[in-house]
This record gives C-alpha cells, sequence and structure tokens, in this order.
C-alpha cells in the first residue's frame, strides 16, 4: 500500500473513532481473497468479496464480532449461493 493511501485510512480511522466507532480491525475483499487461495477455492472478485462480508455482517454474533472462521463460513455460504444461482442457467442451456 503506497503511503499516501494509508495515510488515508488512519485518517479515516481516527474520525470514526473520535465519533465513538470501533475500528481497530478493518476488514479488506484482500482478506476474502487469501481465504479463497488457502482453502484452493475458487478465485472470487472484489464486488463478490463484498457480498461475503454482507453475508457475515447478517450472520454476525455480538459475542465473537467478525472473526476468520466468520468470514470463512460467509465465503461458503456465498460459493454455494452462486453454485445454485448458476445451476437453472446451466440446465437452460443444455435443453436448448
Amino acid at each position: 500500500m503506497d503511503p499516501h493511501t494509508d495515510t488515508i485510512i488512519q485518517a479515516t480511522k481516527a474520525l470514526l473513532k473520535s465519533f465513538g466507532y470501533f475500528v481497530d480491525n478493518l476488514w479488506h475483499a484482500d482478506d476474502v481473497h487469501f481465504i479463497c487461495e488457502q482453502q484452493n477455492l475458487p478465485k472470487i472478485s472484489d464486488a463478490e468479496a463484498m457480498e461475503v462480508f454482507t453475508i457475515a455482517g447478517e450472520q454476525f454474533d455480538g459475542e465473537t464480532g467478525i472473526s476468520w472462521p466468520q468470514l470463512e463460513a460467509a465465503l461458503r455460504v456465498y460459493l454455494k449461493k452462486k453454485a445454485l444461482l448458476a445451476e437453472p442457467r446451466e440446465n437452460m442451456a443444455e435443453s436448448a
């Protein structure tokens, strides 16, 4: 990450903290990409990674917050949902 971008991120974190938000651990799309690489899962786009964060947020547990296991579970849910949505299209293409 270039120094300018890092400065902007640090300033943004400081601003959010000044308004009472806890932002010490910011997740990034690269974190989801890392899970894909480590678990030999298909590569997904940054937009798809954001969908994974949405799923993780919907399954948010106040006791643990968003953690690596939570992101892994959300990624599995996303990939399963993506496969199920692709299935009807594949069946339609075979029928044509």
